[in-house]
């Protein structure tokens, strides 16, 4: 990758921790990325700060075009795996990679809250709709996927069938946040709605991956070892209350939104309980 270097925002932690990633994977060198708060005056001038609002940013130290975003990354993962190169090069996949590169490119700062608050960030992201909505579309598929497996594997302690489980469990889970969103809905106006749902939808996939190594364990050995899932649920239950509050005051909203959010969590789940069980 002679003569380029990767501009990324550094007050993202998303956008940080990628370059982590590829500095450890050895795809880059330290050298070839710059946070765009440190890049040379001179150099700065080559990047338009529209739209790296957006996307990151590809240079060329010669005064070469610059690239942005799925094109910028596409290049460089082409020009440091080769094999790479005809999958880029195939349209429907690059478009499906734009698509989802704009997705979380839009939404980064809702996957992980900027590295200081109330600051003028490097290039804070637009407002774009059809991203958030579509973010919070694959989180929460994500969730109910994750959910429907936590229910299978723990249907032993419910007394039902692995399906049963499932549907107990997404149902018991999933009761109290539908009406969180709801209630945001006719609280909110439209721009606070898809802020505050976008990091819900974080917060509910954070506290479902915790439960992953429970179902694995389930999985592979097909026993139900009880400490197990009740341990991952309380650990699970207390970082999304963590993850909440904090976000919540990263919003600027009351914290009485924490604790409706909680109660409703709780009660739901302890009354569709109740419902199936007594």
């Amino acid at each position: 990758m002679k003569d380029k270097l990767i501009i990324y925002d550094s007050n993202c932690k998303v956008c940080v921790g990628l370059r982590d990633l590829m500095l450890v994977l050895r795809l880059v060198e330290a050298q070839e990325c710059v946070a765009y708060r440190r890049l040379d005056p001179q150099l700065k001038q080559q990047v338009s700060a529209e739209r790296f609002r957006n996307e990151m940013a590809l240079i060329d130290k010669r005064g070469g075009t610059t690239m942005y975003g799925a094109e910028g990354v596409s290049y460089v993962f082409a020009d440091k795996i080769k094999l790479l190169r005809p999958l880029f090069r195939f349209r429907p996949f690059f478009l499906l990679f734009c698509f989802l590169y704009k997705t979380l490119a839009f939404n980064r700062y809702v996957v992980a809250t900027p590295r200081q608050q109330g600051i003028t960030c490097d290039c804070y992201p637009q407002s774009a709709t059809r991203y958030r909505i579509a973010y919070i579309g694959m989180a929460v598929f994500l969730s109910i996927l994750l959910t429907v497996l936590f229910g299978a594997s723990v249907h032993e302690a419910l007394g039902v069938t692995p399906a049963a489980g499932a549907v107990q469990l997404l149902l018991m889970a999933g009761t109290g946040w539908v009406v969180q969103i709801l209630v945001a809905a006719f609280s909110l106006d439209k721009q606070q709605v898809l802020e505050y749902v976008g990091h819900l939808a974080t917060i509910m996939v954070a506290g479902l991956l915790v439960l992953v190594p429970s179902m694995a364990f389930y999985c592979i050995t097909g026993i139900l070892f009880y400490p197990f899932p009740v341990l991952s649920v309380l650990c699970s239950s207390g970082l999304m209350l963590y993850l909440h509050y904090h976000r919540i005051s990263y919003l600027g909203l009351s914290q009485r939104w924490t604790v409706q959010w909680f109660l409703l969590l709780q009660v739901t789940a302890l009354l569709w309980l109740f419902y199936f069980h007594l």
